[in-house]
C-alpha cells in the first residue's frame, strides 16, 4: 500500500504525515515509538486559550514595533506591507525579541502540565526545562532565513537524552513554515554539521542526499506539538504564506542530573532580562 503524501503548493515537494501519537498512551508504548521514529507529534496536546494567549502577548510587542499592518486583526499576524523582513541577530529583531523573552506567560508555556507530562513519560523522571527558552518570529518569502536540516545536539550539546518540543503559538498550515522530521534519522548518531545555509541563523547543518531522506510533517492545528530526539534529523519549511509572520516556540526537556551545556542555562543570544 502507498504512502499517503501531501504536497505542498508552492514548493511541490512531497511529505509523508505525521504519525500520530496519543498523549494518553503508556510511557513504553511513547519511548518505543521515540526509539523507533525520534518523533512524536500530537494533536491538540496544549490548551487552545493558553496557546493564544503566548500568541497574543508576542503579536503585541510585534504591533508596537511597527511589524503588523494596522488594518488587520492582531491574531491573524498579517506582516505590514514594505516592513522587514527581520530575522534573529538583526538589530531591529533583537528588541523585540527581548521583550517576548521577559514576557512570563512565553516563559512559562513550555512548564504547562501537559508538556510535563509527555517529558516525564520520554525520561522516566520529573524533566528539568532548560531556562535557554527559544521563541521565533519568522517573516514571509524570507527563505534565506529558513532553517536547514540540522540535529539539535549540534547546539544544545550536554545530554544526548534531551528531547526539544516544537509549538507554533497559532495554527500553522504548511505554507506558513512548520517543521519537517527525517523519521528514523537519531539511529544516524551524531553527524557532522558541514553544510553552511547564507542567512539562516546559525545556518550550520548535515548533508542530505535528498534521493534517500524521508520527510515527515503536516498542517499543524492549535496545540499541536512535535516532540523530538536531539539526534533527530528536521528543518523548518518557508514561510510562504505571502504576508504572514508565524509564530512558534521551542524547549528542550532532559533529566536533572544530566549533562547540560552551560549555555543552556543562559537567556537564548545571552541577552539581558533582568531590567
Amino acid at each position: 500500500m502507498p504512502v499517503e503524501t501531501t504536497e505542498t503548493r508552492s514548493t511541490n515537494e512531497v511529505y509523508t504525515p505525521f504519525i500520530e501519537s496519543d498523549a494518553n498512551a503508556d510511557d513504553a508504548v511513547l519511548r518505543a515509538r521515540m526509539q523507533e521514529d525520534g518523533y512524536l507529534f500530537f494533536r491538540g496536546l496544549a490548551p487552545a486559550d493558553e496557546v493564544l494567549a503566548v500568541r497574543r502577548d508576542v503579536l503585541e510587542f510585534c504591533r508596537e514595533a511597527g511589524w503588523l499592518d494596522p488594518g488587520s486583526d492582531l491574531m491573524e499576524a498579517v506582516a505590514a506591507p514594505g516592513v522587514g523582513p527581520f530575522s534573529e541577530g538583526h538589530p531591529d529583531y533583537m528588541p523585540v525579541y527581548r521583550k517576548v523573552l521577559k514576557a512570563p506567560r512565553f516563559h512559562d508555556f513550555p512548564a504547562h502540565p501537559a508538556l510535563m507530562a509527555i517529558a516525564a513519560k520520554l525520561l522516566g523522571t520529573e524533566p528539568f526545562v532548560q531556562p535557554r527558552r527559544i521563541g521565533r518570529i519568522t517573516f514571509p518569502n524570507h527563505t534565506v532565513a529558513t532553517t536547514p536540516p540540522h540535529q539539535d545536539h549540534y547546539y544544545i550539546r550536554g545530554s544526548v537524552e534531551t528531547y526539544s518540543c516544537w509549538v507554533p503559538l497559532g495554527v500553522c498550515p504548511m505554507s506558513l513554515g512548520g517543521l519537517a522530521v527525517w523519521p528514523g534519522s537519531r539511529h544516524k548518531g551524531y553527524i557532522e554539521h558541514t553544510v553552511h545555509s547564507p542567512g539562516a541563523v546559525g545556518g550550520c547543518g548535515v548533508p542530505v542526499n535528498e534521493a534517500e531522506a524521508v520527510w515527515h510533517t503536516s498542517d499543524f492545528g492549535l496545540g499541536d506539538a512535535l516532540f523530538f530526539h536531539a539526534y533527530t534529523i528536521h528543518k523548518a519549511l518557508p514561510n510562504l504564506s505571502g504576508n504572514r509572520l508565524r509564530i512558534s516556540t521551542d524547549n528542550r526537556y532532559q533529566r536533572p542530573k544530566d549533562d547540560i551545556d552551560p549555555g543552556a542555562l543562559k537567556p537564548h543570544f545571552n541577552l539581558e532580562l533582568d531590567n
